[in-house]
Order: structure tokens, then C-alpha cells, then sequence
């Protein structure tokens, strides 16, 4: 019996010593059904999330340096021209566009890492779907007209879900914005949400160029742009689709993404009347190694 309860334990403490030496891949024996079974188990879940966040900050690392390198040097080209006393108001107009471009990448940094790591600021209610649309309809309604087009809603049913409304809106708004940038001058984009068996479904469509077959798994990917239209000359730098795709994630929904013919269809489907999820994944599906 002693030898029973204690073999289990000591092979738990073993990968427990492996992994604390930086054998990131240890992990105990979890196939009892016992409390010792649970014990192990639930050191597998947290070495799990630990080489998550450690893959998410290495790759995030990597993003960083390579997204702040364009910025900083042109900004450090302009700043020479300035010294030199050419086209003075031309430089600064330039150091002020990459200053811009730096604050909003670091403002969409931030909010992937709140949205990855700080659930205790998550909160949890009753939110109307279609009463969240129209009034983010109203919001990027302007930023539409400026460019020309105009947002379109319906069909739009009375969907409520339980969930956390800035996540919510976050991830809608910057899936709107995505499509009103890419949009052609007087064309619709068209915004929606339908009530289907598991829940509700929210659905984002332009008209404007789509993008490549071969891009769409790599729609959501962070920092990622497809080449040609769809480029960082349209503005954004890279992170929005992204923060949409953990947000709905983080309430155990799907987000995903086709050629329309024309233009691009964001759809995401939310169940209804489940709360959020703290430990959607072990691994941040915004942040992970591609």
C-alpha cells in the first residue's frame, strides 16, 4: 500500500524537478483516477501555460523588434535630413506620422497582452448583440463616410450572450475598421447577426479586393499583412484581427474568414448563455509560435 500511494508520488516529484531545471517538455503521469491522478493532471495544465507564455513573450519579442525597426529608422533618416536643414516641415510631418504609428502599435500591444494575461479585469453580463452593432454601425458609420461608403446593418435579430462587453466590442469594432479601410468608394459594408442553434452569429462583410486563398489561415496571425492590396499602406499595423480573434475565443466562440466574390467575410460565432473562459487556451492562439 505504502509503496502504492508513494511510487506515483515520487515520479510526480521527479518531472516536477525536471521541469523546474528547464526540461520544458516534463510532464507527470496522469492516467490514475485518483486524487494523485488530479494532482498530476493539474501540474500538466501548468506547465502547459507556462510554455505557452513563454513561446508568447518569445514570440512577441520577435514582433517587436522587427516591427519597431522600420519606425525608428525612418525616423532616424528624417531627423538627419532635419539637422541638415532640408525640407524642414516635410521631415516633421514624417517624424510625426512614424511617432503615430509607433503609439497606436504599442496601444494594440497592450491590449493583446490584457486581453491574453488579465482575466481578473474580465468581467461577465448580459450583452445585447444587435443593440452593440448598431451603435458600433453609428461609430464606424463615420469613418466610412469619409472614405466614401457607408455601413449597412441587417439582418440583425435581438441575440443576447453572456460575456464581457468591452472584449466583445473590441473584437467587433476592429473587425468593422478592417473592413471600412479595405472598402472600395461607394460600396456597402454589410454587418449583421443571426440567432442559430448554439448561439449567435455575427457577420462582417466589403466589397473590396479579398485577399489571397493562401492568406486566410493567416488572417489572424499577429503583425500579419498580405501582400499587395491589403498592405500596411492601408494603414493599421497588424493587430486588429488579431485582438478580435482572442476576444471571441476567450468566449469559446470561432472567428474565421472568406473570400465573398466579391470582397471579405469576417464571420464569428458566440454561444449563448456560456460565461467567459479564463483558460480558453494554454497556449495564446494571438501570440504562439507560427
Amino acid at each position: 500500500l505504502a509503496l502504492h500511494v508513494t511510487s506515483p508520488l515520487r515520479r510526480l516529484q521527479r518531472a516536477v524537478d525536471r521541469f523546474g531545471r528547464g526540461e520544458l517538455d516534463a510532464r507527470a503521469d496522469a492516467n490514475r483516477r485518483d486524487e494523485i491522478g488530479q494532482l498530476a493532471r493539474t501540474f500538466n495544465l501548468m506547465a502547459d501555460r507556462l510554455v505557452g507564455l513563454r513561446q508568447s513573450e518569445r514570440r512577441l519579442l520577435l514582433d517587436l523588434s522587427h516591427e519597431l525597426r522600420s519606425p525608428l529608422t525612418r525616423m532616424s533618416v528624417a531627423i538627419e535630413l532635419a539637422r541638415a536643414g532640408s525640407s524642414g516641415s516635410t521631415t516633421l510631418d514624417r517624424v510625426q506620422k512614424e511617432s503615430d504609428r509607433l503609439n497606436a502599435l504599442i496601444t494594440e500591444l497592450l491590449e493583446v497582452t490584457r486581453a491574453e494575461t488579465d482575466p481578473a479585469h474580465r468581467r461577465t453580463e448580459s450583452v445585447s448583440l444587435d443593440a452593440l452593432i448598431r451603435n458600433l454601425a453609428d461609430l464606424c458609420g463615420i469613418e466610412a463616410k469619409a472614405r466614401g461608403c457607408d455601413v449597412v446593418v441587417g439582418p440583425l435579430e435581438n441575440v443576447a450572450i453572456d460575456g464581457d462587453p468591452e472584449l466583445l466590442r473590441r473584437a467587433i469594432e476592429n473587425v468593422m475598421r478592417n473592413a471600412v479601410r479595405y472598402a472600395p468608394p461607394g460600396s456597402n459594408i454589410e454587418v449583421g447577426v443571426l440567432r442559430l442553434g448554439y448561439g449567435a452569429r455575427i457577420s462582417v462583410r466589403d466589397y473590396g479586393p479579398g485577399v489571397p486563398e493562401d492568406a486566410l489561415p493567416h488572417l489572424f496571425d499577429p503583425f500579419y499583412r498580405v501582400d499587395a492590396d491589403r498592405n500596411r499602406t492601408s494603414g493599421g499595423v497588424g493587430l486588429g484581427l488579431s485582438i478580435a480573434r482572442r476576444a471571441i475565443e476567450l468566449h469559446r466562440g470561432t472567428l474565421r474568414a472568406r473570400n465573398a466574390m466579391p470582397g471579405l467575410e469576417v464571420e464569428m460565432d458566440l454561444p449563448i448563455g456560456r460565461p467567459i473562459s479564463s483558460t480558453a487556451h494554454p497556449v495564446s492562439p494571438v501570440l504562439q509560435e507560427s
